[in-house]
């Protein structure tokens, strides 16, 4: 195509066939066959909630509360402005792609959409479910209440209110967990703890936050003494390595992620997140020998206890000197 398509033209290519340029499947139709679930061109993830509404040709990401129309999903895939959105679909889409509207729609006048979810309320965590559900995971009531809040939030759209266990990111953002489903509330970003300062040479890095209270849990730390990131997702490994490597001193970092099925869109993304972290000058460990066997750091000290002992192995020397060793 040599004329370039505007905004209004944009949002009326199906999302389906949007979708599919960028390489993902249809799954199965959902809420009586008015919407159905993709795989997810965002973000990996294990369990579907990428949502596409055909009628609306609007789309979801109920794990991180995104949404909106075409040009919204190719300026998130893309990382890129309303300009370089319409660039992308010029470039990707065949003509018979573009719907023959006239209607002028500059850049300029676009809006992005409302996010999904907003937060109400965040306070202490004093939900029976709640704090039931803390439990189921093998977490005391005592840590839960330290290190996690109580948050409330509304969906947008319906105007239907949530809540779950909740830990805050650098950028105010929200992740967010219950029994039934896992949330983020935007912005999105990893969460960085400085610790106690008694261990400040070494960062664990945990993919989500009942990994982190797990290992408080398996080391008997009320706070813990390293510094820590927690991810909230994979997606936002090469934003907190780049923080390692930026803002803060360190010797060791150890990563807590996943164990996941091997040649599976999960397993690629952490392998991905591993070589953002590989990337940085200081020794690497994989500790995820810990949980041979299980998901993740929670499902193994859920099923095993205190018999959940860390286990690490080197994957990456500094870069400066050979490493000596890290007892954990």
């Amino acid at each position: 195509m040599d004329i370039l398509m505007n905004c209004n033209q944009a949002n009326q290519i199906p999302l389906d066939t949007i979708i599919r340029v960028m390489g993902c499947a249809a799954l199965a139709k959902h809420s009586g066959g008015q919407e159905q679930w993709y795989e997810n061109p965002l973000r990996t993830e294990r369990t579907p909630s990428f949502s596409v509404n055909h009628k609306k040709n609007l789309w979801q990401d109920l794990g991180t509360g995104q949404g909106g129309k075409v040009i919204d999903l190719v300026m998130q895939y893309s990382s890129t402005n309303v300009s370089g959105a319409l660039q992308w679909l010029n470039e990707n889409l065949n003509s018979t792609n573009l719907p023959q509207n006239k209607t002028i729609q500059l850049a300029g006048q676009y809006e992005e959409k409302k996010p999904r979810f907003e937060i109400a309320k965040i306070k202490q965590v004093l939900n029976p479910n709640l704090i039931a559900y803390g439990k189921e995971r093998g977490i005391h009531s005592s840590i839960i209440d330290k290190h996690l809040k109580e948050a409330h939030y509304t969906d947008t759209e319906t105007g239907k209110s949530f809540y779950g266990l909740g830990i805050q990111n650098q950028s105010g953002g929200y992740a967010i967990r219950n029994k039934y489903m896992k949330t983020a509330i935007a912005p999105n970003d990893f969460t960085y703890i400085e610790g106690t300062g008694m261990r400040g040479n070494v960062v664990n890095v945990f993919e989500g936050f009942f990994d982190y209270l797990s290992h408080l849990m398996i080391t008997g730390q009320q706070e813990p003494e390293n510094k820590t990131i927690i991810l909230n997702s994979t997606a936002m490994a090469k934003r907190a390595a780049d923080f390692l490597r930026d803002k803060i001193t360190v010797d060791h970092v150890v990563l807590f992620l996943d164990n996941e099925k091997e040649g599976s869109k999960a397993a690629e993304a952490v392998e991905r997140a591993t070589d953002h972290f590989k990337a940085s000058p200081y020794t690497i460990y994989a500790a995820n020998d810990t949980y041979y066997g299980y998901e993740d750091l929670n499902a193994c000290y859920k099923a095993t206890g205190q018999q959940c002992q860390i286990e690490m192995r080197p994957i990456k020397y500094h870069d400066h000197d050979l490493d000596t060793g890290l007892q954990m």
